[in-house]
């Protein structure tokens, strides 16, 4: 996944240069009233200002945004990964949740990402859980009612990053408590990327 953040990289640096020289190019064909080369530049200027405008988009959100690559709805004690940490593979980010740091800023930019407190048994709430993220078409990697642990792999869209998500049931008085965590695999921030995704499990896991 770090060749896709070069990729990344150079697609921007490319597209930029490319668009600051079929802007020149137009310029000068305009001032020699080459009226088939301006267009062939305008349409150059158009389709390499695309991914320019998107990169350009991505780095304005991410400083709206505050400096996560993960997020939980239990920043003291948050879900564990097992099986999945033999997938993530060297340079991936650390599993550690350092709570003083990350629970401040994830609380304060994310207020919905929030537990879970069911009514149903453990093991009603451990079914409901596999169903709403198999549908969210998460690779599941593991999952035990003994532990109450669900482990998942969800990719992006736009970059087929990978990022991981575990899941937790724990038993309560009146039935159950609901932990989710996702975390990026690679890259400092995720630009809300998990705070989505977790969210999004939250709504259909309480509507389902």
């Amino acid at each position: 996944m770090g060749v896709s953040f070069q990729i990344i990289k150079y697609t921007g640096y490319s597209s930029a240069a490319v668009l600051g020289l079929a802007v020149l190019l137009g310029l000068f064909a305009l001032f020699k009233k080459q009226q088939d080369v301006v267009k062939s530049c305008t349409f150059v200027v158009i389709l390499s200002a695309i991914p320019v405008t998107g990169l350009l988009m991505q780095a304005v959100k991410a400083k709206s945004l505050p400096f996560l690559h993960q997020v939980s709805t239990d920043t003291v004690n948050p879900p564990p990964f097992q099986a999945i940490v033999a997938l993530r593979g060297e340079g991936s980010n650390t599993l550690e949740y350092a709570s003083e740091m990350l629970a401040p800023l994830q609380q304060a930019a994310y207020p919905e990402v929030q537990p879970i407190i069911s009514e149903l048994n453990t093991e009603q709430a451990f079914t409901k859980a596999v169903e709403v993220a198999k549908g969210l078409g998460w690779e599941i990697v593991a999952n035990s009612t003994e532990q109450g642990i669900i482990e998942a792999v969800d990719m992006t869209l736009l970059w087929a990053f990978k990022d991981d998500v575990a899941i937790r049931i724990q038993e309560t008085d009146t039935g159950s408590k609901i932990d989710s965590r996702s975390i990026s695999r690679i890259g400092g921030t995720d630009l809300g990327a998990n705070a989505d995704r977790i969210k999004n499990y939250i709504s259909r896991l309480s509507s389902h």
